[in-house]
């Protein structure tokens, strides 16, 4: 029934009102029909257009921030909603800036997952690499090397694994780690990528994977002494974009942040008030080029000083 409903309306052009005399239906039934068509993908929809739906906010975030591009989708309360949004704007950016042979390197971010449905329908031979190990903890949330993977799948490039956590148990540990030869191969072709695609963690509890990890320890208070407003894959920065050093880094399997800003392009999918302070250093110092988030964020980076 959904397809009928569906192909009366979007194929024939007949109103609800004369589907539901058609089929027997109220104009009720048929509005929740043809809704339910589209949440369960009966009916998709494709805009046959390059114009951006916040032009002038974007132009605005890459004046104020020395940004190459900006990617802003619509804001709403609801995380996961606001989310899929800035998934759907992040498969975009993607669509446009990743040709033949690139090589992107990925990192640890829940929201760079929501990019990965996107995708699907656009073709490249390109690779994606995971840019660290696995979520701290070996916890079941997304992992760098997942995203990797599902990305080469959908577009049909191609992919490698590293076989690593992203925190070791010890300094010692993570230096052996760093010499296996599959990590290191991995982490050099992760190294040369033309693109490194990453989230941003904050500082404030429900910011980042790390927070939870190091709480406890008493190092999140001794980050904050020396001026932390956030992390990229781990390695923190202050309100100036500038190192700051960490004991949990030295357990870390990835790149260094000199060796991610070494990297031709650093775009960041990030959202959240809570981020601002992170994504606005980041971003006026140079350790992103391309940023991806939603409206709300991006009014919140506008105002921020």
């Amino acid at each position: 029934m959904l397809g009928r409903v569906a192909a009366l309306h979007y194929t024939h052009g007949l109103t609800h009102e004369k589907i539901a005399s058609l089929l027997g239906l109220s104009r009720v039934q048929v509005t929740r029909m043809l809704a339910k068509a589209r949440e369960e993908g009966v009916v998709e929809f494709k805009v046959h257009s390059d114009e951006q739906i916040f032009p002038e906010v974007q132009t605005a975030l890459t004046k104020k921030y020395g940004l190459k591009q900006a990617w802003v989708g619509p804001g709403f309360n609801d995380l996961q909603q606001a989310m899929a949004s800035v998934g759907t704007v992040g498969a975009e950016f993607l669509k446009s800036y990743v040709q033949a042979g690139d090589v992107v390197a990925v990192g640890l971010s829940v929201t760079l997952d929501q990019i990965v449905p996107h995708m699907k329908g656009f073709s490249v031979d390109a690779t994606f690499v995971p840019a660290l190990g696995s979520r701290p903890g070996g916890g079941n949330g997304v992992h760098p090397h997942e995203v990797a993977s599902d990305l080469a799948d959908i577009v049909g490039g191609r992919t490698r694994h590293l076989p690593a956590p992203f925190i070791m148990a010890s300094e010692a540990a993570a230096l052996m780690m760093n010499e296996e030869p599959d990590v290191k191969s991995t982490l050099a072709m992760a190294k040369n990528a033309r693109l490194g695609l990453y989230g941003i963690g904050g500082i404030s509890p429900g910011s980042g994977p790390l927070i939870q990890e190091i709480g406890p320890t008493g190092e999140l208070e001794r980050l904050l002494a020396q001026g932390a407003v956030g992390d990229i894959s781990g390695i923190y920065f202050d309100s100036e974009g500038r190192y700051v050093p960490s004991a949990i880094e030295k357990r870390i399997i990835s790149l260094t942040l000199d060796e991610i800003r070494a990297l031709p392009d650093r775009a960041v999918v990030a959202l959240g008030r809570k981020k601002v302070p992170a994504i606005a250093a980041a971003a006026k110092s140079g350790i992103i080029s391309h940023l991806v988030t939603d409206l709300q964020t991006a009014q919140g980076l506008l105002s921020f000083e």
